[in-house]
């Protein structure tokens, strides 16, 4: 394992060699820029990691810790309907269980209620 480490650094090493040679020295200055800005920026990258890992176990620790589980136990009686004491009927509201309309602006056609002329929307 440690021969094909060698090999690769060899490799690698004989590469920068043939292109810094033919590279004019303003390319190599850009790539030497690159090469080091990235370089720069892995410590900074780490340091970012290591407190949003920490910032998500605390916030995950307080979450836990912060309300108990909530149990919902149902009373075995019977359910109390559903009341609304604030809303009563309308007062024209009609007890017989049928809706009549009326179309306006179209008299030529006939009433939808087949009893009834007009009547409540």
């Amino acid at each position: 394992m440690k021969k094909v480490w060698f090999l690769a650094a060899v490799f690698l090493a004989g590469l920068g060699v043939v292109i810094g040679n033919r590279m004019s020295t303003e390319a190599m200055g850009v790539v030497v820029g690159v090469v080091l800005g990235v370089a720069a920026s892995i410590p900074m990258v780490l340091i970012i990691l290591l407190f949003l890992a920490r910032r998500d176990k605390k916030e995950e620790e307080r979450r836990q810790a912060a309300y108990p589980p909530v149990i919902v136990v149902s009373g075995g009686g019977q359910p109390q309907p559903m009341r609304m004491p604030y809303l009563t009927p309308p007062a024209n509201y009609g007890g017989d269980g049928q809706r009549t309309f009326t179309l306006i602006g179209d008299e030529d056609t006939v009433s939808i209620d087949s009893g009834r002329r007009g009547g409540i929307l």
